[in-house]
């Protein structure tokens, strides 16, 4: 507490001393001292030293000291009142257009002061960067001011990127001339100064302070100001921007985030617009501290929603609020479409998915979800950050703010229904169904259905619907199980046989015992059906999971207590098993042929049969595999990285197949049991079978040949009768 106070400044620190004695503290007395002694046998000599340098710095800051009140409730009302005034407190630098604007202007200061490891003659060059309606443009007009008086020579360039596109190719040409025209007031050469070259040379002896205010791409600032060469030694260049990959492309090294005001000065801002004062009214204390937490600490909606609310009865107050919580006002909406808008057409898709699915989830998950619909989503997500519309925690989960999340929802309302890309909202999704069920007969473009059943009763699925979504890739519905059940009920459930070929399937409560026999899985990367009714994946036969893009089985996997055949074989991009594999009990056949990230033997239930590993680089099969009694073929041929089998293998009496062919590291001849129909060793760096005498391996020989001569016997077999339904 007393480093972040001190030297990031981030709070004041202010003690209370309860039923302690300042001097004792300060003395480090009694009790204090003791546990100081206490702590040096504990913890090395610097940490106990940087304690108690801080409770030395605690004990001469002034505070409340509670043995000068009679009682507690006399002294907590007076702690309660001076933080309040502290909190509510206008410094006398704040303009009454933005809160906070002091640490703001205080920290790019810092930025601009001169360092030592400056180049360039201390010319610097900072970055003010931030989502739309942070007051980026506000904090670089105060601080502009307040250094105007340190730069006889400067200009403040407003709207960049509206001129650019206002003017056309001339614009660099008309910008440049304002530039100088405000530099150079009474020089009749600025009408003729508008090449880069021309204004590099009349600035570079110049020391000047340069605002480029909402620059959106780096040719702007390549035309207006080159580099730091292009000004005089001492001159400062101050740039806002949505975009940080701009600053960054510019070499910009310093650069300021302007983040999100905190609850305290959020509500300071609102206050000052919706009642002329630094706190609310007492009456409206909780309204205001709901609409706060609405609009996120984003100054531009608090300035808004503030002023609209001036001289408004609490009963207008309470509609607001309704408003803000089921729909963005649209005085908000505008200034922040405006970053949506200067998105190419991939980076407002990936917006619109992050924002509708991804909020929270892991980067990784969703690239692996978003990448068939842009390809290389990952680049898109950087630009995103960038542009300050989504934003990443450490542990690399994406972030949407709660107002651009809410744009997002309202701009996939936009349009005609059936020529919707994305639908998110309910009553539009419940109209698609409804007007199936009417007889509906027009194909449905739709590509991903959003369905949030927090706030809804029910909603009845016509399964015809799915036979007009061609082209849906995404389905999820959430939030969507009661105590009673699921809230999605399918009508007609007999007719339910058809989904379309889905990437990602993601459904709540799903109160079907199968999925429908005709569901596409090859291009399913995601499935996830938690608390539902499933008893088997699908009726009927499906061509299993192989070569689809799935990259993780899921824990939950283990609630499939019936599954008995999984088929992943040339999945890519597919990881480890995870150790709850092991729970399924019902498991006869697994394949995971070909999983160049398969790099671990899975766990399995006891009831496994079959197991086909090969191609996949396992370096070792576990003792525990002689505990599988039931398996009757183990494929790992072509396992480059497997070291010798277990010794337990033997145990295995009903295994009659193994293939090891091409495993380079298996140097001895596995121990199994006698009854062994095919044991293919080819191309292992076995140099001597032993255990197998001429007569053995010549049995051998002739029960593999009765193997393959009833192998071809069932193929024929099949292949006839298929020939015969067709």
């Amino acid at each position: 507490m007393v480093e972040l106070a001190e030297k990031k400044k981030r709070f004041d620190l202010i003690p209370i001393f309860y039923e302690i004695d300042p001097s004792a503290l300060k003395s480090r007395t009694g009790c204090f001292n003791k546990a100081f002694e206490d702590h040096e046998k504990r913890f090395d000599a610097e940490t106990v030293r940087k304690w108690r340098r801080a409770v030395d710095i605690v004990a001469n800051i002034s505070g409340w000291d509670s043995k000068t009140r009679s009682d507690d409730s006399k002294l907590i009302q007076e702690v309660v009142g001076d933080l309040c005034e502290r909190l509510y407190s206008e410094p006398s630098d704040e303009t009454s257009e933005f809160v906070g604007m002091s640490l703001h202007k205080k920290r790019i200061e810092s930025l601009l002061s001169k360092d030592d490891s400056d180049d360039d003659d201390d010319v610097k060059m900072v970055g003010v960067w931030g989502m739309g309606g942070r007051g980026k443009t506000t904090i670089a007009k105060c601080v502009y001011e307040s250094l105007s008086t340190h730069f006889p020579s400067r200009c403040f360039l407003g709207n960049v990127k509206d001129d650019f596109h206002k003017h056309g190719e001339s614009s660099s040409s008309h910008l440049r001339k304002q530039i100088m025209s405000e530099i150079f007031p009474k020089s009749p050469l600025n009408a003729r100064c508008v090449s880069p070259e021309a204004m590099k040379r009349r600035l570079r002896g110049k020391k000047v302070l340069l605002i480029l205010d909402d620059v959106d791409d780096i040719q702007q600032l390549q035309e207006l100001a080159g580099d730091c060469k292009w000004f005089g030694p001492g001159s400062r260049v101050i740039i806002t921007t949505r975009d940080k990959r701009v600053l960054d492309e510019h070499s910009v090294k310093h650069i300021y985030e302007v983040k999100p005001l905190r609850t305290t000065q959020a509500l300071q801002l609102l206050s000052k617009h919706a009642f002329k004062t630094n706190r609310p009214q007492a009456e409206f204390r909780q309204l205001c501290l709901d609409i706060v937490e609405q609009l996120c600490g984003l100054p531009l909606a608090l300035r808004v929603i503030g002023a609209s609310l001036y001289g408004r009865n609490i009963a207008f107050w309470e509609d607001k609020l309704c408003i803000l919580r089921n729909s963005l006002d649209k005085s908000i909406s505008t200034p922040l479409k405006v970053s949506y808008d200067a998105l190419d057409e991939h980076e407002k898709t990936v917006f619109l998915y992050v924002a509708g699915c991804f909020n929270g989830e892991y980067m990784d998950r969703a690239i692996m979800v978003l990448d068939p619909f842009v390809i290389r989503s990952k680049p898109r997500l950087v630009t995103l950050m960038e542009k300050s519309l989504i934003s990443m925690s450490n542990n690399t989960r994406l972030w949407v703010h709660d107002l651009l999340q809410d744009m997002a929802k309202d701009i996939t309302c936009e349009g005609k229904m059936k020529k919707r890309k994305m639908m998110w909202n309910f009553l539009d999704i419940k109209g698609l169904f409804t007007e199936t069920m009417a007889g509906g007969s027009k194909d449905i473009e739709v590509e991903s259905i959003i369905l949030n059943m927090a706030e809804e009763t029910g909603l009845c699925v016509n399964p015809e619907t799915f036979k007009r979504m061609r082209e849906l890739k995404f389905l999820k519905i959430h939030n969507n199980s009661t105590a009673a059940g699921s809230k999605v009920c399918i009508v007609n459930v007999e007719d339910f046989d058809y989904l379309p070929p889905l990437r990602y399937l993601h459904w709540e409560a799903y109160n079907l015992k199968s999925l429908p026999a005709k569901f596409e899985t090859n291009v399913l990367v995601e499935l996830n059906l938690p608390d539902s009714s499933v008893e088997t994946l699908w009726s009927g036969s499906q061509l299993g999971l192989r070569c689809t893009s799935i990259e993780l089985v899921p824990d939950s996997i283990s609630r499939l207590s019936k599954l008995t055949e999984l088929r992943l074989s040339h999945c890519k991009r597919l990881k480890n098993l995870p150790d709850t594999f092991g729970n399924l009990t019902s498991l006869k056949h697994l394949t995971l042929t070909c999983c160049p990230n398969i790099t671990v033997f899975p766990m399995l239930g006891n009831g496994i049969e079959t197991l086909s590993l090969n191609g996949t680089p396992i370096e070792e099969v576990p003792s525990w595999i002689g505990d599988k009694v039931n398996l009757t073929c183990l494929d790992m041929s072509e396992c480059k990285k497997l070291h010798n089998l277990p010794h337990s293998l033997r145990n295995l009496k009903n295994l009659k197949l193994l293939y090891l062919r091409g495993c380079i590291n298996i140097t001895e001849i596995p121990q199994v049991a006698g009854e062994m129909r095919r044991l293919d060793l080819y191309g292992t760096s076995i140099e001597k079978y032993g255990i197998l005498s001429e007569e053995e391996a010549l049995v051998l020989h002739n029960r593999d040949m009765d193997f393959l001569k009833g192998f071809l016997t069932r193929y024929v077999r099949m292949y006839k009768r298929k020939r015969n339904s067709r």
